[in-house]
């Protein structure tokens, strides 16, 4: 246990199609730790519009800046300019390596390749509707 408790970076683990808490087979939270749990928090905050959690309104991505309009339509830079701000909310992100944006219908896919300040690379992706 005593293992567990020095560990610095963990977190509830929040699964990516429903978007609930995660149980595990004990029937207690699921935990993740390590590069997952910013890989995880890269993710919510990518899934999340900036202003939509009251706690915190200066968190999420600013969406309404491109959201509305065919992305092919919008400036790489303006795209390129909301997605770095959100993602650089995670302090642990150093640089980003890859961002590919796919848009089925009314759903934006975000897929995100990035190095984090150890040197490790980490990937996720956000579907925002």
């Amino acid at each position: 246990m005593k293992e567990e408790c020095e560990t610095k970076n963990f977190t509830l683990k929040i699964d990516e199609e429903s978007r609930d808490l995660v149980f595990d087979s004990d029937g207690n939270f699921a935990l993740i730790e390590g590069d997952n749990t910013t890989a995880q928090a890269v993710r919510l905050t990518l899934e999340i519009y900036k202003k939509e959690f009251p706690l915190d309104v200066t968190h999420g991505t600013d969406y309404d800046k491109i959201m509305g309009q065919p992305v092919s339509k919008l400036s790489q830079e303006t795209i390129n300019e909301v997605l770095r701000e959100a993602i650089f909310q995670e302090t642990e992100v150093s640089q980003i390596d890859q961002i590919n944006l796919n848009e089925t219908g009314r759903t934006l896919e975000v897929a995100f390749v990035g190095t984090l300040q150890s040197g490790r690379v980490i990937k996720t992706k956000a579907e925002v509707r």
